[in-house]
C-alpha cells in the first residue's frame, strides 16, 4: 500500500509541476508555485546538455554560399 501512495504522489508532483500553472480552477498563488518549481527544476539541467543546433553547420555553409565575400 505504502508504494502505490509514493508512485501517486510522484504523479501528482509531476503533474503539477509540468501543468499547474494552466490549470484555472486552482488558486493564483498554487498556479505561481508550479511555475517556480518549473523554472526551478530547469534551472538544475546543466548547461553543458543543452540540446545542440544539428542544423548550425549547414546553416553556415548556406550563408557562405550565398554571401561568398563574407569573410568570419
Amino acid at each position: 500500500m505504502n508504494k502505490n501512495l509514493i508512485w501517486l504522489f510522484v504523479i501528482v508532483a509531476i503533474v503539477f509541476v509540468s501543468a499547474g500553472d494552466s490549470l484555472e480552477f486552482m488558486p493564483e498563488s498554487l498556479q505561481n508555485a508550479s511555475l517556480e518549481s518549473r523554472k526551478f527544476v530547469v534551472g538544475l539541467w546543466p548547461d553543458w546538455l543543452k540540446p545542440k543546433n544539428t542544423n548550425e553547420r549547414t546553416e553556415e555553409a548556406l550563408e557562405k554560399l550565398e554571401d561568398p565575400g563574407k569573410t568570419e
